[in-house]
């Protein structure tokens, strides 16, 4: 299975987790397999068929450009990060 890095923002979902293992062949599979575990969990990652606003997916080091059809590999790290705001 996949693991995913839960920001903390989210983490109450999980009950405090901020690592957790889901499987799925792609994010949309994988947000599928989250939601089954943690309800609530894709009315936060997502917005209908893309990820959410304000959010992005690293798979393997890399942000996807593909939402919800990024592949996913059995041995996948998903990070799941928070836009980042401030500056001037």
């Amino acid at each position: 299975m996949a693991i995913v890095h839960i920001p903390p923002q989210m983490q109450e979902l999980t009950g405090g987790a901020a690592e957790v293992e889901a499987e799925g062949g792609n994010l949309r599979q994988l947000v599928a397999h989250l939601e089954a575990a943690f309800p609530g969990f894709r009315d936060r990652l997502t917005r209908g068929d893309s990820v959410a606003p304000g959010l992005a997916v690293s798979i393997d080091n890399v942000v996807t450009s593909r939402g919800l059809l990024a592949e996913v590999e059995t041995d996948s790290v998903v990070h799941i990060i928070p836009a980042i705001s401030g500056g001037s």
